[in-house]
């Protein structure tokens, strides 16, 4: 019988692919009741990403039996952070060109060169965002998820 890996691509690609969908899922669901233009709730994904990325890691550590690495916990934060933005970036790129600005509108500051660049650049602010964010909260969530019991050291 054939053993299956556990890797940081994997774990990380397939926590990513749900986060993404989740994203996509509130990003409707802001369209669908008429908020979408309400940019400061556009923050929220983050929140989204900081919970797939922790959420990534815990099970990351429990395939690898309780044991994970630093390097790995940051691993799957990066991936989870690269895969979740750059499927929420094409959706949005997608409504974009679908529903004529219907979510990169808030975000332009002047149509001199058209809508293009307004879209491009959101969708490249979210990847950047992503895969920052990503990292940066598996950094700090390895704090915790580094200890094999998940008790902080007595001092």
């Amino acid at each position: 019988m054939e053993q299956r890996r556990t890797s940081v691509q994997k774990t990380g690609t397939y926590y990513g692919v749900i986060t993404g969908i989740v994203a996509i899922v509130y990003h409707l669901l802001l369209i669908v009741t008429g908020l979408a233009d309400v940019t400061s709730l556009h923050f929220l994904t983050g929140v989204i990403l900081v919970v797939g990325v922790c959420l990534g890691i815990k099970r990351h550590k429990q395939l690898k039996n309780g044991r994970i690495n630093y390097l790995e916990g940051i691993g799957v934060g990066f991936m989870v952070g690269l895969v979740s933005s750059v499927l929420y970036s094409t959706a949005q790129v997608l409504g974009d060109y679908l529903f004529d600005m219907a979510y990169s509108y808030p975000y332009m500051a002047d149509d001199l060169y058209g809508d293009e660049p307004a879209i491009w650049i959101v969708a490249t602010t979210w990847v950047i965002f992503g895969c920052a964010i990503g990292a940066f909260v598996a950094y700090l969530a390895m704090q915790f998820f580094k200890k094999p019991d998940h008790k902080l050291t007595d001092i």
